[in-house]
């Protein structure tokens, strides 16, 4: 036993090393997402970086375009007043030397000053009269002594040229800022402001105090505020687009973030149940190498048993033999004794025959096996015990199933099952056998009552386990290693209480492994 805990300990597999890699999978995909969302941040913050640049560049622009603006109406303005005086001093000379030469007339006045563009003419003296047109047109103005005066006055939107004549007479000219007002409406700060505000990216460019609560910047504004001179601006730009590849970058984020944490998930599923299975089969390596070490050691311990002692048993049980034969003054209770110490003798020969046989390589010789027929066969050779025991025989033949085995070999696997079947129920009770194909299986389910509930069936599996009093217990693992050499398996269950269930798996023809198992 100290021989087989030594070969048994080094079959322990330290998982540590394997099982962690799906932690680090996934610790790796987590860091891909956190790259992922602050890539995608940084983006953002990019993005953000570069509107502002744009609309403070574009700020200056139109900052600068306002003061230009300005300048040219200032200009536009002197320009135009300029003018206007120049004109009406001109035409003030005209109509001085006009009245000069021949008087005019009222009417003649009012008709020169629609053909020259003016609103009104009035030659103010005493030869002179006014028509009503001209008196409500033109204010009410004294005539200067030398220089001419020249004015504007907004109520009445009209531009006055006063010019004085002799003897305290003077000519007043008034020309209509009409058009000028609509021209100066289009040149000054308001209109330049709506004109502003059409242009594309540009929402509104208001005054500030302006319309304070009709604009407020909203998530699709983003405002701008410049001074111009001693005017500050309001520039709200159109953050549509700003907004909408902001959404597409959190949306591409989200994407590719789910479809990577999916994607991890899955692969580090894959990796657990890879590395579940190759620990498995290393477990199941690791106690298979164990086990033939053990059957190994078995093999040597059970050669040395059998040399050392059952040389020695077949002299004593020779021995006893030739006592009772020979030995006539021997009386019927030493004959008797004798006789049971020469059983004694057989039986352990008998365990020691058994413990060798268990101990050697399981060499099979494959020929076409007929599974049906097998169990028929020993079924046959059982009757009279069934019979005698009350135990009813079921065989499902339903499926003929051949197999390339060694006859001999599961022959004595299904015999040793059936014959512990019967042993199980030694006051009446069933066994039931079906057959069936699955795939390239052969599955082979017996079935029997049993007495007392087995809470572990596959301990009847280890060698010298059992619950019977009396046997060695290597009856089902040596069914067990006879099912593994022809590259099959032999399970145990209890289904329910009171029922032993064996099913014997076996490959059908090319699924056979012809190979030597010890």
């Amino acid at each position: 036993m100290t021989e087989q805990t030594s070969l048994t300990a080094p079959h322990r597999v330290n998982p540590s090393g394997l099982g962690s890699s799906w932690k680090i999978n996934l610790l790796v995909i987590g860091s891909l997402v956190f790259i992922v969302i602050a890539y995608s941040l940084w983006q953002i913050s990019l993005l953000r970086k570069n509107f502002r640049n744009y609309s403070k560049e574009h700020s200056q622009v139109v900052s600068g375009v306002i003061k230009q603006n300005t300048q040219t109406v200032n200009l536009a303005e002197g320009a135009l007043k300029q003018t206007i005086q120049t004109f009406l001093e001109n035409t003030a000379r005209f109509v001085d030397y006009l009245d000069s030469v021949e008087p005019f007339s009222t009417d003649e006045l009012d008709a020169f000053a629609g053909e020259t563009g003016l609103a009104a003419i009035r030659i103010r003296d005493d030869a002179h009269e006014p028509s009503q047109n001209t008196v409500s047109l033109l204010p009410n103005l004294s005539c200067p002594d030398t220089e001419a005066t020249f004015n504007y006055f907004p109520e009445k939107k009209l531009y006055v040229m006063v010019w004085p004549r002799q003897e305290k007479s003077c000519i007043i000219l008034g020309f209509s800022a009409a058009h000028i007002e609509r021209l100066h409406k289009q040149l000054r700060i308001p209109a330049l402001l709506q004109s502003l505000s059409a242009l594309p990216g540009i929402k509104y460019v208001k005054l500030l105090g302006e319309d304070d609560e009709a604009f407020t910047p909203d998530r699709q504004t983003i405002e701008q505020q410049i001074r111009v001179g001693d005017t500050v601006l309001r520039i709200g730009f159109d953050a549509s687009r700003y907004t909408m590849r902001v959404k597409q970058i959190w949306r591409n984020m989200l994407i590719f973030s789910f479809l990577l944490i999916l994607l991890g998930i899955f692969f580090s599923w894959l990796l657990y149940r890879y590395q579940r299975a190759y620990l498995q089969r290393m477990t199941d390596f690791e106690r298979k190498l164990a086990q033939e070490r053990e059957d190994a050691a078995l093999g040597r311990a059970t050669a040395t048993i059998t040399h050392e002692i059952r040389n020695p048993l077949n002299a004593i049980s020779m021995g006893l033999q030739r006592i009772e034969l020979e030995a006539q003054e021997l009386d019927q209770e030493h004959r008797e004794l004798a006789a049971t110490m020469r059983k004694a003798v057989k039986r352990t020969n008998s365990i020691i025959g058994d413990l060798l046989h268990y101990s050697r390589p399981v060499t099979i010789k494959p020929g076409p096996v007929d599974m049906s027929e097998l169990i028929n066969d020993i079924l046959l050779l059982y009757k009279p015990h069934c019979e005698k025991q009350q135990i009813r025989v079921s065989h499902d033949t339903s499926h003929s199933l051949i197999l390339l085995a060694d006859s001999e070999l599961l022959g004595q696997l299904i015999e040793n099952l059936i014959k512990n079947a019967v042993e199980a129920q030694e006051n009446g009770g069933y066994i039931h056998i079906s057959s069936i194909a699955k795939g390239k299986k052969a599955v082979i389910v017996f079935e029997n009552a049993i007495q007392e509930t087995i809470e572990q069936p596959a301990q009847l599996l280890e060698p010298y386990f059992t619950s019977k009093t009396r046997g060695t217990g290597l009856g089902l693992p040596m069914a067990r290693r006879i099912a593994e050499a022809h590259g099959g398996t032999l399970l145990l269950e209890s289904p329910e209480k009171n029922i032993f269930r064996v099913k014997l798996t076996l490959p059908i023809q090319d699924d056979l492994q012809n190979t030597k198992r010890e």
